[in-house]
């Protein structure tokens, strides 16, 4: 499967994320690179070999971790008043979507996404209303502030979660 394009599927035809209809997807599956790996892949119908919404827990600190780095690749981008801003932060955007769906055992789903957010148990508050400010001034460091708010709440409840279901599984 290496370096096989793929229909982006009409479940993420979102052009804040794809320019074009169609994305390459390599064999070594990033969540991230392109966008939403491995939703193409499950809306195509070409399911990898485990759905990681389906498997809790293992992805989430790889995607914390991923957004460390990028959070302070953007304070420095920021603080330099950098032109390639918008692309960190699409991507950080991007992965904080992935956060957001696979904690509540979803496959991020951009088509109306926000009346599948408004049903998930696992969500800040006001994070429609957040997320619909950042993807509309992604270049504002209030933006950056919020996205980071938002990934530190998210990881919050979903760790939350993970102990209480932790504890009354024993």
């Amino acid at each position: 499967m290496s370096g096989t394009f793929l229909n982006v599927p009409k479940q993420l035809r979102d052009p804040f994320f794809f320019s074009e209809d169609r994305v390459e997807v390599d064999s070594h599956i990033d969540p991230c690179d392109p966008f939403f790996a491995y939703e193409i892949l499950y809306y195509n119908e070409m399911s990898p070999d485990s759905l990681p919404w389906l498997v809790q827990g293992e992805w989430v600190i790889d995607i914390i971790m991923e957004w460390k780095k990028e959070e302070d690749h953007l304070k420095g981008l920021f603080k330099s008043r950098s032109k390639d801003i918008l692309e960190s932060m699409r991507k950080s955007i991007g992965r904080f979507y992935v956060l957001l769906y696979w904690s509540n055992k979803h496959p991020v789903n951009l088509d109306n996404w926000q009346s599948s957010i408004v049903h998930f148990s696992l969500k800040p508050v006001n994070v429609i209303e957040r997320l619909t400010f950042i993807r509309n001034n992604p270049a504002l460091y209030h933006s950056f502030i919020q996205l980071s708010q938002l990934f530190e709440e998210q990881h919050k409840l979903y760790a939350k979660y993970q102990a209480l279901n932790h504890s009354a599984n024993k």
